[in-house]
């Protein structure tokens, strides 16, 4: 993206995304976006945009006349391994300013960095967070999204080929009422992925054994109950029942 104040009034006061970097930006600055995905930076990204700013800076030197005309910005969900492998490579450092944002050193141009998971926060910016590692929330971004989404599925029957889709289509489903998503789903799948506690979670004792065979509920007896029933009462017991409780009583006996 390029932008450019080339006679034009600055209103960095207005700013309505990324607030605390429009005052930073000279008279021209070209901003680079990567998506949350994150194979979207890739080696060399960083070289690529600095070039970029020669390349024009080139092509418009009479509107570049002071060192500090033309800025460069990366925006990023977060700082990935390999954006730390091509600063080091040329020997780069960053400079932390707060609020999600840093001073890349070693350009040739004035270079910034905002990291869009933490200036989400930083800013409270619900429509940035869709282009984030943060959960999206209710309100008026998730509706836009859903109608942007709609749009462009309209003028582009393969949007769910691009690159992306798929995160912006889970940030929809994050900001669903819980009973949104849930609904059509059965109850295995509700439940799917969860770890035994977490399904049980939250329910009263007879609610956990509700259903449950007599021989069942007898299997979730505590061992020291376990060793206090009759031995006939055992035996009364199916023969696979009889087996587990044997098993639970040697594996705790000293």
């Amino acid at each position: 993206m390029l932008l450019r104040w080339v006679g034009a009034e600055r209103k960095d006061d207005q700013a309505l995304v990324l607030r605390a970097l429009w005052a930073r930006l000279g008279r021209v600055a070209i901003v680079e976006y990567k998506s949350p995905v994150e194979s979207s930076f890739r080696p060399g990204d960083l070289v690529r945009l600095v070039t970029y700013g020669g390349l024009y800076e080139t092509a418009h030197l009479d509107e570049l006349p002071a060192p500090g005309d033309l800025t460069l910005v990366l925006v990023v969900a977060s700082v990935t391994p390999t954006l730390r492998e091509d600063l080091a490579r040329k020997g780069w450092t960053l400079s932390p300013l707060g609020g999600g944002y840093a001073r890349i050193d070693g350009p040739m141009y004035d270079t910034y960095l905002a990291i869009t998971d933490e200036v989400t926060e930083a800013e409270r910016d619900d429509y940035l967070r869709l282009f984030s590692h943060q959960p999206a929330q209710p309100g008026e971004a998730a509706r836009w999204l859903k109608q942007w989404m709609r749009d462009t599925r309209m003028k582009q029957p393969d949007i769910e080929e691009l690159p992306g889709y798929e995160e912006m289509f889970q940030k929809l489903v994050e900001a669903m009422p819980v009973e949104k998503r849930l609904a059509g789903l059965a109850p295995e799948q509700r439940l799917a992925g969860l770890a035994p506690e977490q399904r049980l979670a939250g329910l009263a004792p007879e609610q956990r054994l509700a259903g449950l065979a007599p021989e069942q509920v007898i299997l979730a007896l505590p061992v020291e109950v376990l060793r206090m029933l009759p031995e006939e009462h055992l035996q009364s017991l199916p023969a696979d029942v009889q087996e587990t409780i044997k098993k639970r009583l040697r594996g705790t006996a000293h």
